[in-house]
């Protein structure tokens, strides 16, 4: 299936699921983007033997890592700006090997603190876990293949299990930090 094939499939999903589950920050024009970056894509690598690791698939990226292009708010209601940062270098990594950047998953404030509107795809009663809440839950009902969470406690396991996904939590350090929002050490007790 070429690129603008499984862009229009996914906005039918989003349009069908999105409301329901919360998984991802609101976005004008998100589609619009995403064809605009398929095709892109698609002109870098015409010949399909050439294509880099994850050609086309679709992830989407918690709000405290920076993307170019997007606001990044860590789940606050601060004014983007204050936040702004250069790209993380795990999204340009991704970028790098043919990823398409969905879009910001829902996070708790700060990733700690006032969980987000992200409800449980399974169960809407049920708590999606957090802070990777919308990760996990945008992963469960297919609106993006692969979505980037962050882990301090249980941020990525614990929405991963409530949510019925795989969560992967690297050695500390193995994935580069630069472009993520920090969260302070000192807020650990």
């Amino acid at each position: 299936m070429d690129l603008s094939h499984r862009i229009d499939a996914l906005e039918k999903l989003f349009t069908a699921r999105e409301p329901e589950v919360l998984a991802f920050v609101p976005e004008e024009g998100r589609f619009d983007r995403l064809r605009q970056d398929a095709e892109a894509l698609e002109n870098k690598f015409p010949n399909r033997d050439q294509r880099p690791a994850i050609y086309g698939t679709l992830i989407g990226v918690k709000d405290i890592f920076h993307v170019d292009g997007f606001p990044t708010r860590a789940g606050s209601q601060l004014p983007p700006d204050i936040l702004t940062g250069p790209e993380s270098d795990a999204v340009s990594r991704l970028k790098a090997a043919g990823a398409l950047i969905v879009g910001k998953t829902v996070t708790t404030e700060f990733a700690y603190f006032a969980p987000g509107p992200t409800r449980n795809p399974h169960n809407p009663a049920h708590t999606p876990g957090g802070s990777s809440s919308g990760s996990a839950a945008g992963v469960a009902v297919g609106l993006c293949e692969i979505a980037l969470g962050t882990q301090t406690i249980g941020s990525v396991n614990r929405p991963a299990a409530f949510c019925g996904v795989v969560g992967y939590k690297p050695s500390y350090d193995r994935i580069p930090r630069a472009g993520l929002f920090p969260f302070p050490h000192r807020w650990i007790m």
